[in-house]
């Protein structure tokens, strides 16, 4: 029987709405082609969510891997926490696992700067027992060390929990540990597949 839910906040409890801001930010397509191979698409953003820099070290490097792009990318990370936001129904499905007895924690990649973003302002935080978060730990999913440090700090039971992440890589590492899993597409989708699989939500 399932007794832990082990959730990613990246377009689980929260969209990172880059695209979105680029866009609303009136760039036009070859600009937000550009800044997004600048930073998000980047090898350095995986190194970012590690831990391995500052956000001022992130944009110095982002900015010379297009020096004609500069200023944009400079806005980028002015703007880059606040981009991110929680999604309406979080609260509220975390809180009502909590009161259906199930434990709760997090397993996400995310800089020091966004993680401490969501702790401010996201109201699901409140609910959730702790977690294992890439930067304070230098290490990112899918790499296996994340997910067991997960596991062995909280004691966890891979047979009794189930992950759920967008990303189907991180999924894969998952599956290897014995971990239940949940590909997220849409919150509706995710309520049907916890079901399934005997969780009361």
């Amino acid at each position: 029987m399932i007794n832990t839910i082990i959730l990613d906040i990246g377009n689980v409890l929260a969209r990172f709405g880059w695209k979105e801001y680029l866009l609303e930010s009136r760039y036009s397509e070859e600009q937000v082609q550009r800044i997004s191979m600048a930073t998000v698409y980047s090898e350095a953003w995986k190194e970012w969510d590690r831990g391995s820099m500052t956000t001022k070290e992130m944009s110095d490097i982002c900015c010379r891997y297009d020096t004609g792009m500069e200023k944009e990318i400079r806005q980028f990370f002015n703007d880059v926490y606040s981009i991110v936001q929680e999604f309406d129904y979080s609260q509220q499905f975390v809180k009502r696992l909590k009161e259906n007895g199930y434990k709760v924690y997090l397993l996400s990649n995310f800089n020091g700067g966004h993680y401490r973003y969501c702790q401010d302002h996201f109201t699901f935080m409140k609910y959730v027992d702790g977690g294992v978060i890439s930067y304070e730990v230098n290490h990112v999913k899918p790499e296996p060390q994340i997910y067991k440090m997960l596991l062995d700090k909280y004691q966890i039971n891979p047979a009794q929990a189930v992950f759920l992440d967008d990303m189907l890589e991180n999924l894969e590492t998952a599956r290897q540990f014995g971990l239940h899993n949940i590909h997220v597409e849409s919150y509706e989708q995710a309520i049907i597949q916890l079901r399934e699989l005997g969780i009361n939500i």
